[in-house]
Parts: structure tokens; sequence; C-alpha cells
């Protein structure tokens, strides 16, 4: 039998999202699990090979936890605590020094041997792990951390061309992430695609769905960002109003409503048919959905937006923009309807096109999408991928 690895899901933040909570619990089936960052709220884990190292913000916590972590590695490798201080110098600000070497310690004093980074944009501040111990690094790459967030901010390109050469293997959630990723220097032969995972009890058999006689509930989920494309889908409301075709659409996204979003549900005249929700727990989410007559992807970047997924497994039928990975689960006429992004008109065609659709042949696209993510994206599929590639990093030869 092998020898369990020391692994770091490292998101920073504990719990993390959905996806990343899943991956932790299945990974540890197999090996040991660290799970560094600030606690958000509580959680246990039932597997005893899930390590929680929490870095608490409060400073009458936090002082004695780090001495405390401090003098441990002392004991055990002094020349790190240095290292840990020289990263943290990097950074201007006192407060975020000491933040930066609170969290390097407990990283370096556990060493574990694959430490997969979930967001890309942060990879600059643990690279320094290779030269502090044979640190295999993993990057997750992910929606706008590659497709956007390098074209607005010429500092994390530049980080990204330095450090992408290095870094031992990429995950990658989507083919389209894969290759904008070696644009940033990453080499293509250590880059796999590896889907994320969608929650088992998704996965149940599908009821025909009724179709819904009067207006037509659609729904779009996500973070209030330009990015995900609102005022599109608010414009395309209004085209369809002014056709005499009457809709109403509820976007659930956590935070403050822009006032933007307000403003052009006045401007179109559709104040009384856009909804705004705020985030909901999982559960709730999935019920919301499941009450909809369709999702609504209007997005003008995406890696493969996972509401997109869970919808298709809950059998509500999906309307996405064509960016990012999304044509690689959206096809079509066959799983769902694909659009051009930021084209207002294009989406409110769809929208239309969808309302005159016959019930059979959505009933179609429906199973045929759930097929697609009960095999592309099941549970024990996607950790068997994951586990292989942490597995295989162990056999890279050492990078920096």
């Amino acid at each position: 039998m092998k020898k369990p690895l020391r692994i770091a899901i490292y998101s920073g933040v504990i719990p993390a999202t959905t996806f990343i909570e899943h991956l932790i619990k299945e990974v540890a089936n197999h090996h040991q699990v660290y799970v560094f960052g600030t606690k958000k709220a509580p959680i246990k884990y039932a597997s005893k090979n899930i390590h929680i190292v929490e870095t608490p913000t409060n400073q009458w916590r936090n002082i004695p936890w780090t001495l405390g972590r401090v003098l441990r590695l002392a004991v055990k490798n002094p020349k790190n605590i240095y290292r840990a201080y020289k990263e943290a110098k990097r950074y201007t600000r006192p407060y975020e020094q000491w933040m930066r070497f609170c969290r390097f310690i407990p990283v370096l004093l556990y060493e574990p041997e694959v430490f997969h980074l979930q967001w890309a944009s942060k990879i600059d501040r643990w690279m320094f792990l290779k030269e502090a111990y044979d640190c295999k690094i993993i990057l997750g790459l992910l929606g706008s951390n590659i497709n956007i967030d390098p074209l607005t901010n010429q500092k994390l390109a530049a980080a990204y061309r330095t450090h992408f050469p290095k870094i031992d293997a990429f995950q990658a959630v989507s083919h389209d992430l894969a290759k904008q990723a070696v644009v940033y220097g990453a080499p293509a032969d250590r880059i796999e695609v590896v889907r994320t995972t969608l929650p088992e009890q998704l996965f149940k058999p599908l009821k025909k769905r009724s179709r819904k006689t009067g207006t037509l509930r659609m729904v779009s989920v996500g973070r209030h960002h330009w990015v995900k494309g609102y005022k599109d889908a608010i414009e395309a409301v209004g085209l369809l109003k002014s056709q005499g075709i009457y809709v109403s659409y509820t976007i659930i996204a956590q935070g403050v409503v822009p006032d933007e979003l307000w403003f052009l549900t006045q401007q179109y005249d559709v104040q009384n048919h856009v909804i705004f929700k705020s985030g909901m727990a999982q559960e709730q989410l999935f019920q919301t959905l499941q009450q909809c007559d369709v999702l609504l992807l209007p997005s003008l970047s995406e890696g493969i937006a996972n509401v997109v997924l869970e919808a298709m497994a809950l059998g509500v039928p999906v309307i996405a923009t064509d960016v990012g990975g999304m044509p690689e689960v959206v096809y079509p006429g066959q799983t769902g309807w694909l659009v051009p992004p930021a084209n207002p008109k294009a989406l409110s065609e769809a929208i239309r096109t969808f309302l005159q659709t016959d019930d059979a042949l959505i009933e179609a696209i429906i199973q045929q999408a759930f097929q697609l993510v009960q095999t592309e994206f099941q549970t024990e599929k996607m950790a068997k991928q994951y586990i292989a590639l942490y597995e295989n990093s162990l056999k890279f030869k050492p990078t920096v």
C-alpha cells in the first residue's frame, strides 16, 4: 500500500467553496489533507485524515498561536523562520507583513509534499515554498483568474510569465483555460484538464418537467460583477417586453446590488419583471433552481460555470453565452442553447426560441444535459484524476 501523502488544498478560507470542500473530502479517503487558512464559519470533518490549520485574525488568538508555531518550527527547521520573515517583508504595511508571516509559518511547519493552490492570482505569494523544501506546487486554473485578471493587471500578467514555467503541474477546469495558461508560459505537457465535482445528491433520476404556462421564470446565479453580464440580460428582458413577451427574471447574488443594475431596470421599464435576491445556502438554491423554467448565464467570461452544471443535473434547461469553457458543456440543440456574449438582442432571441420550442425537444435536451454531467462531472471520477495528479507530481524534477 502506498504511503499517504501530505497534501495541502489551499484556498485561504475555511470552509472553502463547495467544489473545494468536495475535493477535500474525496482526497482524504486516500491521503492526509491539510486545510490552511482563516476560519470564516464553524466546520467539522468526519475524516481523521483532514487537518484544519487555522490562522486566526483576532490578535488575542493570533499572536500566541503564531508564536507557538514559530517555537515548534525553530526546533524542526529554524532556517524556514527566516524564509517566512524575508517573504513577509516584501509587503509594505506592517499589518500585512504580520498576516503574511502568520500564514507562511504553519505551511512551513507541516511541509505538505503537495501544495495545491486554488487561485492563480496568489501564485507570487507561495512560490518561495519550492526554495524552502522539495514542495510540489499544483496550480488551479479557474475562470477570471486566467481569462480576465491578467488582462487588466499587468503586474499579475508579469507574475504569471515569471512563475508559470516553474509550476510542477496545472489543473484546468476546461480546455479553454488550459490554452490561456500556455500564453503565460505554462508548459502544455504539465496541464491536466480535470473538471469540477458536483454533489452526489444532485444525481437523482430526473422527473419529467411539466411545461409551465404563463410567465416564463428565468434565473441567473453568481456574484455582482460586470463579467457576469447581468446588464445584457436586463436589456434582453426589456427587448422581450417591447415585443409583448413578458418574463420574470431573478438574479441571485451576494452583496449590494450595483446602482447600474437598478438604473437599467428603470431605463427598460422592467422593474416589475427583474427580481434581485441575496445569495442563499446550497440546498435552498437547488430548490429555487428547480422552481424556475430556465437558467440564464449571460457572462462575458467563464471557466465552466458550476451553476450551469448544477442546473443540468437538476433538469433545468440552460441558455448560456459562448465564452470560455461553456461550449465544452453546452452543445446547441443538444444540451442547451448557446448565444454570443455581450449581445442582448441575441439573448432575447434565444429566450424567444426557447419559448417556441416543442416540449418534447426541451425534454430531450434536459435528458442529454443530465447524462453529460452525470458522465463527465461525477465526483468519484474527478477524485481519481486529482489523486493521480497529486501522486504523479512527486515524479517531477525540481523546477527551481
